[in-house]
Parts: C-alpha cells; structure tokens; sequence
C-alpha cells in the first residue's frame, strides 16, 4: 500500500479521535470528521463507506493487537505446573500483562476516547468477550486444572468476572488518567487486584498515604 494513503488514513483516524473528545460519535456526521481530519468528503469515502466503517476499522485494529499481545502473555504462563501463589501472581503481573500493557500504552489515546462517554458502547464489550476468552485460555495455567472450581459454572462464572473486569477496569481507568500513572503502577495494581480483596487494597491506599500504621 502506497505509503500516503496510510498517512491519509491516520490522519483521518486521528481527526476522527480527537473529535471524540468533545463530540458524542452518535452525534458525529461525516462533515465533523472531515473537518476535524482537515480532509475532502472525498477523501474520506476513498477509505470509508462511512462514519461506522471507520470506527469498526479502528476497533478492529485494536482488537487484534490485543489478542495478539494477550496471547504473547500468555506463554509466560505455560511454564507454570503448579498453582500460583499470592506472590507469584504479584510477580507474574509484570510479564503476564507486559506486550498488553504496552499495546495500550502505544494506543492510549484511542482506547481512551473509544471507551468513553463519547465513544462507542458496543467496544467495551467486544474487549470484555475478548477478556473472557483470554482467561478461559489461561485457566489451565492459573489454577492448574483444579477440577473443583472448573465444574462448578457459578463459582467459575464468578471468578472470571472478578479476573476480566478487574483488569479492564485498570486499563480503562489508566486510560483516563494523567500521564503520571506510570507503566509499573499499572503492572503493581494489576497484580494486587488479582490478590487483594477491595478492603485490602484500601488498607494498603491508607498505609501508603501514611494515615495508617502497621
């Protein structure tokens, strides 16, 4: 592909994403977005049948990095052959979550404003199915084939919701967040929500603030 068409596209991505920031996409028409990217109407339907072709194209972008990035984690779990501990959790977060950690961080802009108010509401979804279909790969890895918990469908509906939503909620709070919440304090709270119980973690908030003692 000629390189200029890819500085195109990006280039309407880019207007496309930033437009989001002050603009619901349901209220976006294609005028907004070409103006935003500084390009024709023309231009524009040269790479897109229209405004959801676009954001399925992005959306679609990023799912497949993440998968890809999820499933290049993942192999740091393979070697496990035993139950991890607490600890071994905390250290695994630096590498079970470190090409996915990365890929957001690489498109913190775009996961950013597609999971917020102004974006789409079926994206959010689509990285929970993806989240869901991760864990079930990691299972075996996790929790070492423990028949127990694998044939009880309530309690293993439970814990998968526990492991998805808690590691999504992170990323997508990091997402909003200021550039000051660093790569290694989003690895640390992923590791600890996997091992710590909400009022845990607040004890830990309150000792690090110095307003509790131990």
């Amino acid at each position: 592909m000629d390189v200029r068409s890819i500085t195109t596209q990006q280039r309407i991505v880019e207007g496309f994403i930033n437009l989001l920031e002050i603009k619901e996409f349901a209220k976006c028409s294609v005028n907004d977005i070409v103006e935003a990217a500084e390009v024709s109407k023309r231009t524009f339907y040269t790479y897109f049948n229209d405004k959801h072709d676009l954001i399925n194209t992005i959306e679609s972008r990023l799912i497949k990095g993440l998968k890809e990035s999820l499933s290049l984690d993942r192999e740091k779990l393979t070697k496990l052959n035993h139950i991890p501990s607490a600890d071994e959790i905390n250290e695994l977060a630096d590498t079970a979550f470190n090409n996915t950690i990365d890929y957001c961080n690489q498109n913190k802009k775009e996961f950013s404003q597609l999971l917020s108010s102004n974006g789409d509401i079926y994206f959010l979804r689509k990285i929970i199915n993806l989240g869901n279909r991760e864990f079930d790969l990691r299972f075996p890895y996790l929790f070492n084939n423990n028949e127990e918990v694998k044939d009880n469908s309530l309690t293993l509906i439970f814990v998968r919701n526990i492991y998805v939503q808690g590691i999504i909620n992170i990323l997508v709070l990091w997402g909003r967040s200021s550039n000051l919440v660093g790569i290694s304090d989003i690895k640390r709270l992923m590791g600890l929500s996997q091992t710590k119980s909400p009022v845990e973690l607040m004890k830990l908030y309150k000792i690090e603030q110095g307003s509790l003692k131990i």
